[in-house]
């Protein structure tokens, strides 16, 4: 499938093939893509992310996304917002990665976008966020 008529299965797959790489190149970095509960048509319950992966004795839950948008995230896109945020309480550290396809670029989300407010925002805001040219770059700043 091409990257028009998916861009958010493109994007994770951009993530999951440096997850790939990372995990058989390094012994202390391991990763899990968690099962697709949208696909499975309800089967399944909704997971608390894409990816479950661990790099220098630090646990993430990893999602990734694509948006048309340039400056804003809508929740929606994040439906498995309060899953973040309890796993979060529990010491999982959530990172949102996001392809901006208008700018063909990346930026991401820790804790401290996702939670600062008390009650889960329309939208997490992208303009203030460092930008990367590939998602390779993006991963390498977060996990290497």
């Amino acid at each position: 499938m091409s990257k028009a008529l998916d861009p958010g299965a493109w994007a994770e797959s951009q993530s999951r093939a440096w997850m790939n790489n990372e995990s058989g190149r390094i012994a202390g970095f391991a990763f899990h893509r968690y099962p697709d509960a949208k696909a499975a048509r309800g089967s399944l319950a909704a997971q608390p992310a894409d990816f479950l992966l661990s790099s220098k004795q630090i646990i993430y839950h990893l999602e990734t996304k694509e948006t048309q948008q340039v400056r804003r995230l809508p929740k929606s896109k994040i439906r498995q917002y309060g899953q973040l945020k309890k796993w979060w309480w529990a010491n999982i550290q959530p990172r949102v990665v996001i392809y901006r396809s208008e700018c063909n670029d990346w930026v991401w989300l820790g804790p401290e976008q996702l939670f600062e407010f008390e009650d889960c925002p329309a939208s997490f805001p992208l303009f203030d966020r460092p930008t990367f040219p590939t998602c390779t770059s993006l991963m390498e700043s977060l996990f290497s």
